[in-house]
């Protein structure tokens, strides 16, 4: 089985529910709280996981009861871990749930602490992965410096999902295989263009722009149009948090198990719709066989 490397943040994500969004100097009664393992890097991961791919996770946690939790959880999911155990403390997320949406304030603690000798021990084993995720919740250096050693090894892909949104690097735009942004951050990354189309045109099969529950466009290279891949439709919202991660998981797990791009988007488009269908950013997140299962449908 190929091996996915997942480099990234993990968070523990603490979900209000409330029906009222308080103002300034404003508190209220909200209806619900809990607490969940999260983070970008901590939610693709658990998302291929679930999926049944062979993943890594590689990021930086304080030595607090949040980080010991993160890790025992993410052991649970079968995902195996190498963790930086950083001075700082863990990342923390603060979700709030209303109306079937979020709003989040993250705080990224030890997450921008991946130090020198961290940063060694990973470049020493990129040679196991054929594949590799990145997000954009650690620090962007981070993410180049790793990106330009991947590029120089054979035979590997690398898939960025660059949220939160900032401008790319020359090298990430040039060096990624795959990028994923919605159709709102496109200029904030750094790719000048006049439409969605003509970011599209100009990188073919590399750019992927998610339009929430409408799908996923992307210039298909073969047929030299560009295509819509749609999303999930008609679904109980309960809960956004984690979609998009899912979604990148998802993906993650069909291109490194050689599913055309097309049928690639299309099975990350269900797993992220099924996602929605509960609360919770990784308690969402689909098995295999409910993914195949909404496809035959």
């Amino acid at each position: 089985m190929k091996k996915i490397a997942v480099i990234g943040s993990a968070n523990t994500d603490l979900v209000f529910t409330t029906n009222i969004i308080p103002k300034m100097g404003e508190t209220v009664s909200g209806e619900r709280f809990e607490m969940n393992t999260g983070g970008k890097g901590a939610n693709q991961a658990v998302a291929i996981a679930r999926l049944g791919g062979n993943v890594t996770f590689f990021g930086s946690l304080g030595g607090d009861l949040f980080g010991e939790k993160i890790k025992q959880e993410l052991k649970n999911e079968n995902v195996t871990i190498c963790i930086h155990d950083s001075q700082m403390h863990s990342g923390v997320a603060q979700v709030n749930l209303y109306d079937h949406d979020n709003s989040i304030i993250v705080i990224p603690g030890a997450n921008a602490d991946f130090e020198e000798r961290f940063l060694e021990e990973v470049e020493a084993r990129l040679d196991e992965f054929d594949f590799f995720v990145f997000q954009l919740e650690i620090d962007i250096n981070v993410v180049d410096r790793l990106v330009k050693k991947i590029k120089m090894l054979p035979n590997k892909r690398i898939l960025l999902n660059p949220a939160p949104a900032q401008r790319l690097t020359k090298s990430l735009l040039e060096n990624s295989d795959y990028i994923t942004p919605n159709e709102f951050e496109i200029e904030q990354i750094g790719i000048d263009a006049d439409s969605t189309e003509a970011a599209l045109r100009r990188y073919p099969g590399k750019l992927l722009v998610t339009l929430g529950a409408k799908g996923v466009t992307y210039f298909d290279q073969q047929q030299q149009v560009v295509t819509l891949v749609p999303g999930l439709t008609q679904l109980n919202v309960q809960d956004t948090t984690g979609a998009g991660d899912t979604f990148t998981g998802a993906l993650s797990y069909a291109l490194v198990n050689e599913y055309s791009l097309k049928d690639a988007i299309r099975f990350a488009n269900v797993a992220a719709g099924l996602s929605i269908t509960k609360v919770g950013a990784q308690a969402g997140m689909p098995r295999l066989k409910d993914v195949e299962g909404m496809l035959q449908r």
